[in-house]
């Protein structure tokens, strides 16, 4: 009888029926603790975002300033590139064209001459005025580029100017 209980002991020790239990209770725990850490990340991103926009807010205020003020003098403002608008896929203030694209570059130099330009003329501007291609047929570009241009209006062969 000794050794039936010996056998029925030691059958009993080596099943631990608790150990998956616990296992289970330890990954739930885990989750929630990841979870918590991805709300604080979360929460700390929201809060870089708020500050970035209202600083983003400010230098626009900035920038208005500079320009009316530049504008009172008689220079034209609107020919300066804001790379702060330089986000991807973005539009500008006014619902403009990409920061940085040949577009926008056309119509800062369209709004600063104010007149009539001829595509040879517009397209020796753009490079004046900063604008960086490899392209060996860029008088080509532009012509394509001004007549997709809804501000854009063609007076003649060849001659735009802004609506």
């Amino acid at each position: 009888m000794a050794k039936k209980r010996r056998i029925k002991k030691a059958a009993k020790k080596t099943v631990k029926p608790t150990t998956r239990k616990r296992r289970v209770k330890r990954v739930a725990h885990k989750t929630t603790t990841v979870g918590g850490v991805f709300q604080g990340a979360l929460q700390n991103l929201r809060g870089a975002l708020e500050a970035l926009l209202a600083e983003r807010a400010r230098l626009d205020g900035q920038i208005a300033a500079v320009e009316g003020a530049m504008s009172a003098i008689g220079t034209p403002g609107a020919a300066v590139v804001h790379p702060h608008r330089a986000v991807a896929g973005s539009k500008g203030r006014r619902g403009g064209h990409r920061a940085g694209s040949l577009k926008e570059f056309l119509e800062n130099v369209l709004r600063a001459s104010g007149g009539v330009m001829a595509v040879k003329d517009i397209t020796e501007a753009v490079i004046k005025a900063g604008y960086k291609s490899k392209n060996k047929t860029l008088a080509k570009s532009v012509g394509i580029a001004l007549t997709q241009m809804r501000n854009v209006g063609k007076v003649g062969r060849g001659r735009f100017r802004l609506k």
